[in-house]
């Protein structure tokens, strides 16, 4: 096999796998979607910046390895890459990463919570005393909190 094909081939290996790469960081953009809320401006935007980062990437690898040349096979490449990749691991792959997301989400809602414990404490005690002092009773709620005061 001549080095030129033997170079187109390798080349057609190639954009199949930025074309599989290209798939799974998009995979990566929806589940980041589906993790944090976002409107659909948000989506717009993420989806503009996405394929000018993708069209900037491909530009940059044809440039690199075939010096600029478009060749059809390497649509083809990129087109196939992201196809079976669609077809065997990308379902695979969101939900994973949906898993691993949702892991900081649930430790930064406890550490919220753990953090924020005192101060809805405070509500409910100052609630009771608002609620006591309404009926009269200030200073029935105030002995109580403090301990009864010995007698001599």
């Amino acid at each position: 096999m001549s080095t030129f094909i033997h170079h187109e081939l390798l080349l057609l290996l190639w954009t199949i796998a930025v074309g599989a790469v290209l798939l799974l960081c998009y995979d990566l953009l929806a589940a980041l979607r589906s993790i944090f809320a976002h409107s659909d401006k948000a989506v717009g935007v993420e989806d503009i910046l996405y394929w000018l980062c993708c069209a900037f990437f491909v530009f940059e690898e044809i440039y690199r390895s075939n010096e600029g040349i478009l060749r059809f096979f390497m649509i083809l490449g990129f087109l196939s890459g992201a196809y079976i990749c669609h077809r065997s691991i990308s379902g695979i792959f969101v939900k994973c990463c949906m898993k691993l997301m949702e892991i900081p989400v649930i430790i930064i809602k406890f550490l919220i919570k753990w953090l924020l414990f005192p101060v809805k404490r405070c509500k409910l005690l100052w609630y009771k005393a608002y609620k006591c002092a309404k009926k009269g009773r200030l200073a029935n709620w105030a002995i109580l909190r403090k301990g009864r005061k010995k007698r001599k």
